[in-house]
Protein backbone atom coordinates (compact mmCIF):
# COMPACT_ATOMS: atom_id res chain seq x y z
CA UNK A 1 0.00 0.00 0.00
CA UNK A 2 1.32 3.46 -1.14
CA UNK A 3 2.18 5.35 2.16
CA UNK A 4 -0.13 8.66 1.33
CA UNK A 5 -2.60 6.14 1.53
CA UNK A 6 -1.81 4.75 5.32
CA UNK A 7 -4.26 6.03 7.75
CA UNK A 8 -1.38 8.24 9.82
CA UNK A 9 0.35 9.66 6.82
CA UNK A 10 -3.12 10.68 5.55
CA UNK A 11 -4.17 11.99 8.91
CA UNK A 12 -0.62 14.33 8.81
CA UNK A 13 -1.12 15.25 5.15
CA UNK A 14 -5.22 16.35 5.80
CA UNK A 15 -3.70 18.21 9.10
CA UNK A 16 -1.39 20.27 6.70
CA UNK A 17 -4.32 20.84 4.47
CA UNK A 18 -6.20 22.19 7.29
CA UNK A 19 -3.83 24.16 8.56
CA UNK A 20 -2.83 25.98 5.48
CA UNK A 21 -7.01 26.30 5.00
CA UNK A 22 -7.23 27.82 8.40
CA UNK A 23 -5.11 30.17 8.15
CA UNK A 24 -5.24 31.31 4.47
CA UNK A 25 -9.25 32.25 5.76
CA UNK A 26 -7.95 34.34 8.56
CA UNK A 27 -5.98 36.66 6.38
CA UNK A 28 -9.21 38.35 5.29
CA UNK A 29 -10.06 39.35 8.86
CA UNK A 30 -6.49 40.27 9.76
CA UNK A 31 -5.57 42.64 6.15
CA UNK A 32 -9.30 43.58 4.39
CA UNK A 33 -7.57 46.02 2.57
CA UNK A 34 -5.38 43.30 0.38
CA UNK A 35 -8.98 42.09 -1.43
CA UNK A 36 -9.75 45.68 -2.72
CA UNK A 37 -7.35 48.31 -4.69
CA UNK A 38 -8.66 52.28 -4.83
CA UNK A 39 -8.47 53.56 -8.40
CA UNK A 40 -8.78 57.26 -8.92
CA UNK A 41 -10.46 57.22 -5.67
CA UNK A 42 -13.18 54.31 -6.72
CA UNK A 43 -12.69 51.05 -3.93
CA UNK A 44 -12.45 48.18 -6.63
CA UNK A 45 -13.44 44.84 -4.72
CA UNK A 46 -11.41 41.78 -5.76
CA UNK A 47 -12.86 39.30 -3.70
CA UNK A 48 -15.83 39.08 -0.16
CA UNK A 49 -15.47 36.89 2.61
CA UNK A 50 -17.58 34.79 0.73
CA UNK A 51 -15.69 34.73 -2.39
CA UNK A 52 -12.54 34.15 -0.11
CA UNK A 53 -13.59 31.50 2.01
CA UNK A 54 -14.95 29.33 -1.30
CA UNK A 55 -11.69 30.04 -2.94
CA UNK A 56 -9.69 29.04 0.17
CA UNK A 57 -11.42 25.71 0.23
CA UNK A 58 -10.71 24.66 -3.54
CA UNK A 59 -7.65 25.71 -2.71
CA UNK A 60 -6.64 23.50 0.03
CA UNK A 61 -9.01 20.44 -1.66
CA UNK A 62 -6.26 21.13 -4.36
CA UNK A 63 -3.08 21.21 -1.98
CA UNK A 64 -4.16 18.11 0.08
CA UNK A 65 -3.64 16.39 -3.84
CA UNK A 66 -0.63 17.55 -4.15
CA UNK A 67 0.74 16.90 -1.01
CA UNK A 68 -0.33 12.96 -1.66
CA UNK A 69 1.19 13.71 -5.14
CA UNK A 70 4.32 14.66 -3.86
CA UNK A 71 4.26 12.02 -0.69
CA UNK A 72 3.99 9.59 -3.53
CA UNK A 73 7.27 10.90 -5.65
CA UNK A 74 9.51 10.66 -2.90
CA UNK A 75 8.07 7.31 -1.90
CA UNK A 76 8.84 5.80 -5.29
CA UNK A 77 12.17 7.80 -5.86
CA UNK A 78 13.48 6.16 -2.26
CA UNK A 79 12.15 2.96 -3.43
CA UNK A 80 14.14 3.01 -6.57
CA UNK A 81 17.21 3.89 -4.83
CA UNK A 82 17.93 7.70 -5.89
CA UNK A 83 18.82 8.87 -2.61
CA UNK A 84 22.08 6.35 -2.58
Amino acid sequence: MPIQELDEMENLLGEVADEFQDTMKTLFDEDPGLFETTVNGETLIHSTKATWNAQVDAASDEFHKALKKLVEKFEVRLLQGEFV
